[in-house]
């Protein structure tokens, strides 16, 4: 499958690094004010938090994945005028969508698992009669020794996911190397593929 040019009718066609950032903050935005409510509910009751813990897990798998496969890109993606596509431009499936997610879903998964042996270790009076802060801490005070690496493992893949968007000429972060995808403008979505305009054009992580 061929690659659409860097460049067409002297537009860039793929997404940059600050149009996806933005996008992924416009996601934020649109997801925090979910965040807070939950966060309040959980406050209630201890066997509600562990609900709102699984559910948040499943909001976040159906809101990455549901969004790009159905739409070709989350709201905040689609806000932005950008589209995710197959190399060619043309719509990505229900698989490319989840292997896109993939990593970003087994780091939530575990995350999911941890708090919820947690929550369910703490007395349950004494989680509802204190702060967020304080709920936290106790929670966390019954993870596993390992859970402080998975942490760093997250913060690993998180930036050199930044430095691979950074450093290859179609803007691919590291998941769009996992599902086979680009990120590109809605204008040349649902295009034919077109030969690369650019010289020894490369797939890798390291493409220059």
């Amino acid at each position: 499958m061929e690659f659409l040019p860097i460049t067409k009718h002297g537009e860039r066609v793929y997404a940059g690094f600050w149009k996806r950032f933005c996008a992924g903050f416009a996601d934020a935005l649109i997801i925090m004010p979910l965040t807070f409510l939950f966060t309040w509910l959980e406050g209630f009751d201890r066997t509600l938090a562990i609900i709102i813990t699984i559910l948040s897990f499943i909001l976040f798998a159906m809101y990455s994945v549901y969004f790009n496969a159905r739409f070709g890109g989350t709201p905040g993606k689609l806000a932005l005028g950008i589209r995710i596509t197959k190399p060619d431009g043309s719509r990505i499936n229900w698989s490319d969508a989840w292997k896109r997610s993939s990593v970003g879903l087994v780091f939530a998964f575990v995350v999911l698992i941890v708090d919820v042996w947690g929550l369910t270790q703490v007395d349950p009076e004494g989680y509802a009669s204190v702060g967020w802060i304080e709920r936290t801490q106790m929670v966390m005070a019954h993870a596993p020794k390992w859970y402080g690496t998975l942490g760093i493992l997250q913060q690993v893949w998180i930036w050199s996911e930044v430095v691979v968007v950074l450093f290859n000429k179609r803007k691919r972060a590291l998941h769009d190397f996992i599902a086979g995808t680009v990120v590109i403008q809605k204008k040349f979505a649902e295009q034919s593929p077109a030969p690369d305009s650019s010289p020894a054009a490369g797939s890798g992580p390291g493409e220059a």
